[in-house]
């Protein structure tokens, strides 16, 4: 499919671009050290109009944000502008709204998606965390982990069970500085500035007009947050492994070995053009997926492809450019090694492969 951006879309792509090379990638390395980054950076995105919900710009900022080489950063941003800016804006009532959306799209407010437990990740039927009713509020207990933004976020998105109101999953808005919340910042392999923390709920109480939508509407709420996060980020993805390549292959047009540069041994060369091909086919499918979702088709199944496909294509990618830099890029400083280690969360954050295929055969009644 050929590249559906307009002319408006690519001015807007110069802009985001431009901010990514000046403000975010000279910082990269400190935030993904550091393991976190000011949140002033969130409400400069806001002011610049990167924090919205029109689906191409958003497209576009999925595209470019990864490209500044904090890839933790660039996560935190897609959970508050894909996935609980989105919730709300779809589900919640508009007294919620109004509390915490102005505060959310400023970048002054920081949300978390809390659903996956200890004990159930991809496994929703499993989760257990409860919400008990309690007059006009609720009382939950439960505990979460792997959430990213957690450790420094405002207001969570908790999946909950109501047993009193009923059988299906719940999502509630808690604010993250409530009695009876305990958040506890995990240590993760890449992905370091995104914040992921355990959060455990031991009474907390909340207003039960914090339930987001109807009691019972979880699933639904949550299926579809995980079908924007594996679109946009099958577009993220290929774009952040493309911009790997590139950045490799000028190394290895530079790099000399028995007399000549790496681009010029076949076996090299051949491999370029692997992952390119690779690229290109996954960046094809993501296109022509994201248009029609975008028209409103149901396409849960070819975005279980962009998950299964698209996202391998790009750990495949980045770890080839791990392998034409060496012994350098397993260096632990060198920007091919934190890419690696980042992109080994691809095949294991919303959806394992396994769950993908398995879901696509469904789709395909096998």
């Amino acid at each position: 499919m050929n590249d559906p951006f307009t002319e408006e879309h690519e001015q807007f792509r110069h802009k985001v671009r431009e901010f990514v090379e000046k403000n975010l990638r000279p910082h990269a390395s400190a935030w993904e050290d550091a393991g976190e980054f000011p949140r002033t950076v969130l409400q400069d995105c806001a002011m610049h109009g990167f924090i919205q919900s029109d689906p191409w710009l958003n497209a576009v900022l999925a595209e470019e944000m990864p490209c500044c080489e904090s890839l933790g950063f660039a996560l935190s941003l897609f959970v508050q502008a894909n996935l609980i800016i989105p919730l709300l804006e779809d589900f919640a009532a508009v007294a919620r709204r109004d509390a915490y959306l102005p505060a959310l799209r400023a970048g002054e407010m920081i949300g978390a998606m809390a659903v996956t437990e200890p004990g159930a990740g991809s496994d929703l039927a499993a989760l257990t965390c409860t919400g008990e009713v309690s007059g006009s509020d609720l009382i939950i207990r439960g505990e979460k982990t792997y959430i990213t933004n957690a450790a420094f976020a405002d207001i969570l998105a908790v999946a909950v069970r109501i047993s009193d109101l009923s059988e299906g999953l719940t999502l509630v808005l808690v604010p993250a500085k409530q009695p009876g919340i305990s958040i506890e910042r995990l240590q993760t392999l890449g992905l370091c500035a995104s914040g992921s923390g355990r959060i455990r709920l031991q009474g907390c109480r909340v207003p039960r007009a914090n339930i987001i939508g109807a009691a019972g509407e979880g699933f639904v709420q949550v299926q579809r947050g995980l079908n924007r996060e594996r679109l946009f980020g099958g577009l993220a993805c290929v774009a952040w492994a493309q911009y790997a390549l590139n950045k490799a292959l000028e190394f290895a047009r530079d790099r000399k070995a028995f007399g000549n540069t790496l681009n010029r041994f076949q076996a090299i060369r051949h491999e370029f053009a692997d992952m390119a091909t690779q690229l290109e086919a996954a960046r094809s499918l993501n296109y022509r997926t994201f248009s029609r979702w975008v028209a409103g088709e149901a396409v849960t199944r070819e975005i279980c492809m962009i998950k299964l496909f698209s996202y391998q294509a790009a750990q495949k990618a980045i770890e080839f450019c791990l392998q034409v830099h060496g012994g350098r890029g397993y260096m632990a400083e060198h920007w091919a090694s934190r890419f690696y280690r980042d992109a080994r969360a691809l095949t294991i954050a919303a959806g394992t492969p396994e769950i993908m295929k398995d879901m696509i055969a469904t789709y395909e009644r096998v």
